[in-house]
């Protein structure tokens, strides 16, 4: 489907409602998409914002359709007045606002947790800084594209499973970092890839209907781990069907109201499937 055509389907979705008020106490920063900052993240800040501003309208480009969206990125003293994340440092999308935090978060250290030993110099060679020390800042801000996903599938798009929307999200990461930051692949891929081999035993919980089941609330370092393998899957995915497979996988479970009508008509009763057109 042409992308005209996509967007003319989209066109009567319905629209966010976007917390502007969660702006007060902030600082603006110029980019494409309205972002703001902690004061004294406006570095930060303006590092991240042309990330999200352009993976934007990459997905623009590919969906044909624009939603509301803002970009706060915050000390982990703002975070829980602008998000209702408990995780300082676990990056969120809800209702068009993405909350990405501007400092090294005590979480992202877990993470090097999960590497093996016979990884750590490959690890340590994509993520090593010039003073020893590891940093995956660099990684967790390309994850605001995966939230400026999340802002194009909610309230337009229901997946029929928690796993495959946020497979979505990490399939439009993939895809704009091969487009447009193509640099950037290593970063992207390493750590997805050594710390999705930490050994599911490692975790409380470890099975698809363990994550459908809890999601978020399997906790922070065991829903990254989730995260690390989808992500995996979602590069794969690329590599094998290329930027168009993003339109695809969204495309995939939309029902638009007559699609719907025919089915409750077949499957469930004539008089529902009426009764969906006149609601």
């Amino acid at each position: 489907m042409g992308i005209a055509a996509h967007a003319a389907k989209v066109a009567d979705l319905p629209s966010m409602t976007m917390n502007i008020d969660l702006r007060n106490g902030l600082v603006e920063v110029q980019g494409g998409l309205p972002t703001f900052a902690s004061p004294g993240l406006e570095d930060r800040a303006a590092a991240i914002g042309p990330i999200a501003s352009d993976s934007y309208e990459y997905l623009v480009s590919l969906l044909g359709f624009r939603p509301d969206a803002q970009v706060m990125v915050v000390s982990e003293a703002d975070w829980p007045r602008v998000c209702e994340t408990p995780v300082y440092g676990l990056p969120n999308a809800s209702n068009g606002t993405l909350v990405i935090a501007g400092t090294e978060a005590p979480l992202w250290a877990s993470f090097a947790d999960m590497v093996q030993p016979d990884d750590r110099a490959e690890f340590e060679t994509v993520y090593g800084s010039a003073d020893g020390s590891i940093r995956l800042g660099s990684f967790m801000d390309l994850i605001a594209v995966h939230e400026v996903a999340h802002v194009f599938h909610e309230g337009t798009q229901h997946f029929p499973r928690l796993w495959l929307q946020e497979l979505f999200a990490n399939l439009c990461l993939h895809a704009w970092v091969a487009n447009r930051a193509p640099r950037d692949l290593a970063i992207l891929t390493t750590l997805p890839r050594l710390g999705g081999k930490a050994p599911p035993g490692s975790w409380a919980h470890s099975s698809r209907d363990d994550f459908e089941r809890l999601y978020t609330d399997v906790g922070g370092p065991n829903y990254v781990w989730y995260q690390f393998r989808l992500q995996v899957e979602a590069g794969a995915l690329y590599d094998r069907g290329g930027p168009a497979v993003v339109r695809r996988l969204f495309d995939a479970f939309r029902l638009d109201d007559a699609t719907l009508a025919g089915r409750l008509s077949e499957e469930v009763d004539p008089g529902l499937a009426e009764f969906s057109l006149a609601f």
